[in-house]
């Protein structure tokens, strides 16, 4: 979590910044076209989803490009991340029967990072980034969320046991970061070696090739 008191608000005219505060102008239109129901409704939704992917991606792309990394940013990015994901389970709670019980754990673990983070690290000088697990744990949330969007039953029981998976460990090591921090322990974090990237790569395509694979025959085949 960058240093609060370096915020400049100016920065919010960023090309960075703006891309990422357009995730939060597409909850009430997605909100619109889920509670409207119907097929061309469904895939605008879809549409509309992977727009705030790609604008996630670009968002760091172009901090990094043109050299526009800010504090704001910083804060701004995993902030509106979070607010963007507990808005469209709300939205999915009431237009898509969303697990309940699901939507607590992930909306509980995301308001209790941004609580401690708040409070255990006010005054000091730490940036508290996304660490793999957490990043791999958002790509999956928003795939099940995708997933509910389009009333894909097979990504969600798939995706709700992967989405669990990345909670449980992504939240383990969010708080060793800031017990770490809290004690003053200075952590050389994760060392992502070439095997652990192997793996990882290994684990996606397989997952992405039995959820393709289902994909088109549940999905598809009935659509054409």
């Amino acid at each position: 979590m960058a240093n609060l008191n370096k915020i400049n608000l100016a920065d919010l005219k960023l090309i960075p910044n703006l891309l990422t505060l357009s995730r939060l102008i597409l909850t009430p239109i997605i909100a619109y076209f889920l509670w409207k129901g119907d097929g061309q409704g469904i895939l605008i939704c879809a549409i509309l989803l992977t727009v705030a992917g790609i604008t996630d991606f670009l968002d760091g792309f172009f901090a990094r490009r043109l050299n526009q990394i800010t504090p704001l940013g910083k804060v701004l990015d995993p902030l509106v991340d979070k607010i963007f994901t507990i808005v469209i389970i709300v939205e999915l709670i009431l237009f898509r029967d969303f697990p309940f019980w699901l939507a607590l754990m992930i909306i509980g673990r995301d308001l209790l990072i941004v609580i401690l983070g708040t409070l255990l690290l006010r005054g000091r000088k730490v940036d508290l980034q996304s660490n793999i697990t957490g990043k791999y744990y958002f790509g999956a949330t928003a795939i099940l969320l995708g997933c509910y969007v389009i009333n894909f039953e097979f990504g969600q029981l798939l995706f709700t046991i992967i989405t669990l998976a990345l909670w449980a460990l992504s939240s383990f090591f969010y708080g060793k970061r800031f017990f770490d921090i809290k004690a003053d322990h200075i952590s050389e974090g994760f060392k992502d070696r070439r095997s652990y990237k192997l793996i990882r790569i290994a684990i996606t395509l397989i997952i992405s090739v039995i959820f393709l694979y289902r994909f088109y025959f549940d999905l598809i085949t009935n659509w054409l």
